[in-house]
């Protein structure tokens, strides 16, 4: 019994002091904001309340919740901690040593040094003699920085192409090991279109290297006055990283193309969605400025050509307030005969885009 009663009493004050050392050290990290990369993991800060400086090992360790994996564990070499709150030094980061798990989003995490999207768990532990001294974690949620976005055909468009390209915007970081995955179908009614892209699309191409396919030369044509849903999703090393909204468009053919007048403004927001128009010398269009910005944010892009985007656009001012609006075409680098789009982005509202077809003279419209 006094052996026993000894036992505890020696153990007792290691106990408290373990108990008062607990907690000394806080870590500082925004992980929505830092937890994008590898990269990213050294911009913390530590703050050691035991009111002395202390030497000991930073331990970080990243897990990806959804799929349940280990991603990797940073162990830091020795290093000292001032009393208060410090950065932590960049020379003790390059030091670090970086074991990455061996799993597929590990792999991608170690070539690219960007976290796939995900919900992440970061968890920093301080070591002083093998002894944890503290653990904070953090969970943040990282998404594509741009999200996929799908370019042509438009969603709630009207087309006469029964083999139409089709062409989008990838997310971003788009690595050079990204591929994509298109899937199209036709809308029937009282079917669930994310059940059709995924069970049984009439299109659905596979290991796409590029932002912009051809119709395949498989599959039948488009029907008249028939809808179609279209979704474009990125993966890399087997591991979907984004995708996209899913968008609809219509073949019609006989509605007439609506030609852009001479000498009248269409309002901005009426050219969206629809027909396509002749651009011929200059595009006519009005833009409500209701926030007072300075100068209109658009771009113009190549349908069927990747996307690609049309350079050297000039800056169109603005004024608070309706703008009547001249955009010169034969100044830009546009092609006879071509389809464009015009992607306008209003302030706290979607883009509109508006789609039409370069003509150098009004005598070439049929």
């Amino acid at each position: 019994m006094m052996s026993m009663r000894r036992y505890l009493l020696l153990c007792l004050p290691t106990l408290l002091f373990l108990g008062r050392v607990s907690g000394q050290f806080n870590f500082i990290y925004l992980a929505e904001v830092y937890g994008r990369s590898v990269d990213g993991l050294g911009n913390f800060q530590i703050q050691n309340l035991s009111g002395q400086t202390k030497t000991g090992q930073v331990v970080i360790s990243v897990r990806e919740n959804l799929s349940r994996t280990q991603v990797l564990t940073l162990y830091s070499p020795q290093f000292n901690v001032v009393a208060g709150t410090s950065y932590f030094p960049a020379s003790v980061y390059a030091a670090s040593r970086f074991a990455f798990a061996n799993t597929p989003l590990a792999a991608i995490a170690s070539q690219t040094r960007n976290f796939p999207p995900g919900e992440y768990t970061f968890c920093f532990r301080f070591l002083t003699g093998g002894h944890e001294e503290s653990e904070n974690c953090f969970d943040a949620n990282i998404e594509p920085i741009v999200p996929i976005d799908l370019i042509y055909p438009a969603d709630q468009d009207r087309i006469c192409q029964k083999r139409p390209p089709l062409s989008w915007k990838p997310p971003v970081p788009f690595p050079a090991t990204m591929r994509f995955r298109l899937l199209l179908t036709q809308k029937k009614r009282r079917s669930s279109v994310e059940s059709l892209l995924m069970n049984s699309p009439l299109v659905l191409l596979d290991n796409i290297p590029t932002t912009s396919v051809n119709y395949p030369s498989y599959a039948p044509d488009l029907m008249e006055d028939s809808t179609y849903c279209w979704q474009v999703i990125a993966y890399q090393n087997g591991l979907i990283l984004s995708r996209s909204d899913i968008w609809e468009f219509t073949v019609q053919c006989h509605d007439p193309v609506a030609p852009v007048g001479t000498d009248s403004y269409r309002e901005l927001k009426t050219l969206v969605n629809g027909n396509y128009y002749y651009g011929t010398g200059y595009l006519k269009f009005t833009y409500t400025n209701s926030y007072g910005i300075k100068k209109l944010a658009y771009e113009i892009l190549e349908v069927g050509q990747g996307a690609k985007r049309v350079k050297n656009l000039p800056d169109i001012p603005l004024v608070r307030g309706q703008n009547k609006i001249d955009l010169n075409l034969t100044e830009l680098d546009l092609e006879e005969g071509k389809q464009y789009l015009l992607k306008v982005y209003p302030v706290n509202e979607p883009a509109v885009t508006v789609r039409f077809v370069y003509h150098e003279n009004a005598s070439v419209i049929p």
